[in-house]
């Protein structure tokens, strides 16, 4: 059996297509669209091979409402050069579904927001432009709730899902507009301080540091998951707090003692130091590390993050980036002394990681 990830160049975002390859059939998995014409392109001419191929995409899984997630699925979707009709199942928790399946009262319009990178130019997409207006039309649409606890297969492949689970949903659907009024202004709000990096600082200095966790509570609802088969695991951590996948790993049996073999993990939005926490680390034994971000927001990737996978795995990592423009954050000398090895996925343009 054969198992890749292609990592597309999201530009701050993430977008990531899964094939698993056995002696009598493909599955392909698409997760996020991420933003930025290169990516759209990419994520186009996958199509077109694939349709060549007679193959079909058979589960599309975005992971939460945030723009560097949605914006190219909703391009994606309105692109009729695209056959969209490939695709066989997608999985996304709209604020709509959440109403419809946790609330007495149905909120029939919780339209999703989609802005500009320029913060002057906000822009909500209109009624039947919206992701859930796109995927009511195709019938693809798993209209159920994703969360903590449950088991999807796919013939020999196991989903297992990890976040997020129903209290944060409960909470995402009380809170909804309160939050996405939140969401709009960190995203149209200028901050000098958020495009500060770490990466001056060293791994060692870095793992002194206390973790704060991440409040976003959208980034709260992201689907992470464990993907199983006979011989491998691949765990994707969309924009996951680590409180929840902790509480999902060890309600699996995982523990300190008891650790999680994974042969690759994405880390958790793009590499934040609030969304990959020691207790996390913990319970994890991996060696190969996906990060998906230019670094053109917030500093991500955070060095800290990335520092505490280092101590804590305690032998060689490889990290894999889908920029060079990452080479900034370790130095020569740092990787030698810590055994790390930098890939940079888009020097031979393929952003395939093998499994």
């Amino acid at each position: 059996m054969y198992n890749s990830i292609k990592v597309f160049p999201a530009a701050n975002g993430d977008s990531f297509l899964i094939r698993i390859k056995d002696e009598t059939s493909i599955k392909n998995i698409i997760i996020d669209g991420g933003k930025g014409e290169l990516c759209h392109q990419m994520l186009k001419n996958e199509f077109e091979q694939l349709e060549g191929q007679t193959q079909r995409i058979n589960l599309l899984i975005v992971t939460h409402i945030d723009d560097d997630h949605i914006a190219g699925i909703i391009k994606l979707y309105k692109d009729k050069k695209i056959n969209t009709s490939i695709i066989d199942k997608v999985w996304f928790n709209s604020g709509t579904l959440i109403s419809s399946k946790l609330s007495e009262d149905e909120v029939s319009n919780r339209d999703i927001p989609i802005l500009s990178d320029d913060p002057s130019r906000k822009m909500s997409v209109r009624q039947g432009e919206t992701l859930e207006g796109i995927l009511e039309e195709t019938g693809a649409w798993h209209k159920e709730l994703i969360s903590t606890g449950q088991l999807h297969n796919f013939d020999e492949i196991t989903l297992r899902i990890l976040s997020p689970d129903i209290e944060t949903l409960k909470e995402l659907n009380k809170k909804w507009d309160s939050e996405l009024k939140k969401l709009l202004m960190e995203r149209l709000r200028k901050k000098k301080m958020s495009s500060k990096t770490d990466y001056h600082k060293t791994i060692n200095e870095l793992c002194t540091e206390d973790f704060e966790e991440d409040t976003s509570l959208f980034n709260k609802s992201s689907i992470a998951f464990l993907l199983e088969d006979k011989n491998y695991r691949l765990l994707m951590l969309g924009d996951s707090h680590p409180s929840i996948i902790v509480n999902s790993l060890r309600n699996l049996g995982y523990s300190d003692e008891n650790k999680l073999q994974v042969d690759i993990l994405k880390i958790s939005h793009h590499a934040s130091k609030k969304n990959t926490s020691p207790d996390l680390l913990k319970i994890i034994d991996c060696e190969k590390f996906i990060v998906s971000s230019d670094g053109s927001k917030h500093g991500l990737p955070n060095k800290q993050s990335l520092s505490r996978i280092v101590k804590s795995m305690g032998k060689p990592v490889t990290f894999y980036f889908n920029y060079s423009s990452m080479k900034k954050i370790f130095s020569p000398e740092e990787c030698k002394e810590h055994n790390i090895t930098c890939v940079y996925l888009d020097r031979d343009n393929d952003y395939t990681v093998g499994g």
